[in-house]
């Protein structure tokens, strides 16, 4: 894929044309081929004019593979966005600091062995938003509310996030 699809007003149909759907198998290299590149393409929720949705920090290729020895490994990418100081006001649950509305990212493995299985997805991570119970804590007023509201062992925000289903490389040498 070019460097520049996600650019392109056609950036679904050339995924298509040119790949693999997420949920499918990536056929084996050809002898002499560069390393698989994926596309990555998020948007966030727009949800309601009351609730909006949360913007979106980062875009992950999460890789997994197993050695010669049986032992399992993973890599997380991150592909698009990246770390910010976005974050959550716990006495409002209002959000603060960057993201994104959308991310895209086309990747290409920089370790990608064609002889060797590997599995790969992608991880989308939402900015910090409250918790459904800080939320309900806070619909009411302050002398109402219950112990759990100030209990610190009871999370006050999350930070949501999405994966896809994975695509799978049997390797070269699978048989």
């Amino acid at each position: 894929y070019p460097e520049d699809l996600c650019a392109s007003a056609s950036l679904v149909e050339a995924g298509y044309a040119g790949g693999v759907p997420m949920g499918a198998d990536l056929p084996p290299r050809p002898e002499g081929a560069v390393a698989p590149s994926f596309v990555v393409s998020a948007m966030r929720d727009p949800g309601t004019p009351g609730h909006p949705g949360t913007e979106l920090q980062r875009a992950q290729i999460v890789k997994g593979w197993v050695d010669d020895e049986g032992h399992f490994h993973q890599a997380v990418f991150d592909v698009a966005g990246g770390a910010n100081d976005a974050g959550v006001d716990l006495a409002t649950c209002e959000p603060r600091g960057p993201g994104h509305d959308a991310l895209c990212s086309v990747w290409t493995d920089p370790d990608f062995d064609p002889d060797q299985r590997a599995v790969y997805y992608v991880r989308v991570l939402e900015n910090p938003s409250c918790r459904w119970n800080q939320l309900q804590c806070l619909e009411l007023p302050a002398d109402e509310r219950p112990s759990g509201c100030e209990d610190p062992s009871v999370p006050k925000q999350i930070q949501e996030r999405l994966w896809t289903s994975p695509i799978w490389y049997e390797g070269a040498s699978a048989g």
